[in-house]
């Protein structure tokens, strides 16, 4: 049994329809045997929805939309809007397609989101900030600290970046091993790295030189 015989087709066409079309419509809607494409559904802006059986796969009918007018083209292309219930009906991720009130209910409700919204942005307005302007005394206070830290040997910047400095040398002398530090090992890399280049074997292989090999008789094994 389809879904348009268990629902009243009445309740996917707009009220303000005109009686003629109601009854084409509905007549369009019927599946009878010969019709390849039925009618199933209207938006709120008068665009209809049709479903037709495909001839390569004919369990799974096609979805269409038909534009008002019957006319689309680039020129108005952004006039049409398809709502996301119906979307989800094209695409087959939604099973029954949205009725009328459905897509009335949900403008409704959007509109509602946005009253509510506008009510808290007045309530946020009314409320105000909860941080206070500082005083004269305390303006006084801050610029009196900033003047005695501009007089000091350095300045809060000259600080800061001798803080990091030292930050950034116990960093370096982070332990490598249990005893070894990074400077350590650039130590130990810049005297191999000698030593290579004045020729002298740095490890046990780079000095190994192999001997000359001269074979030997063997006997016979008949003997």
């Amino acid at each position: 049994m389809s879904l348009q015989a268990s629902a009243p087709i009445s309740r996917y066409i707009l009220p303000a329809t005109k009686p003629f079309k109601k009854v084409w419509l509905r007549w369009k809607s019927l599946r009878l045997p010969w019709r390849k494409r039925y009618f199933i559904g209207m938006d709120l802006e008068g665009n209809t929805f049709w479903e037709f059986r495909d001839r390569l796969v004919a369990y799974r009918p096609r979805r269409i939309m038909d534009f008002r007018g019957g006319v689309h083209s680039l020129a108005n292309y952004s006039e049409f809007k398809v709502d996301p219930q119906w979307h989800q009906w094209l695409r087959a991720t939604r099973v029954e397609p949205p009725s009328i009130q459905e897509l009335q209910d949900e403008v409704t409700r959007q509109k509602i989101m946005v009253e509510r919204a506008r009510l808290a942005d007045e309530r946020w307005a009314k409320a105000g900030t909860l941080l206070k302007k500082p005083g004269e005394k305390e303006l006084k206070k801050l610029q009196a600290t900033a003047r005695a830290t501009e007089a000091s040997d350095g300045s809060l910047m000259g600080k800061i970046q001798e803080t990091e400095k030292e930050k950034a040398k116990e960093r370096v002398a982070i332990k490598v091993g249990k005893e070894t530090t990074v400077q350590d090992m650039e130590e130990r890399l810049k005297i191999e790295r000698e030593k290579r280049e004045q020729g002298r074997p740095s490890g046990p292989g780079e000095g190994f030189q192999p001997a000359a090999w001269t074979p030997q008789p063997g006997e016979r094994a008949g003997k």
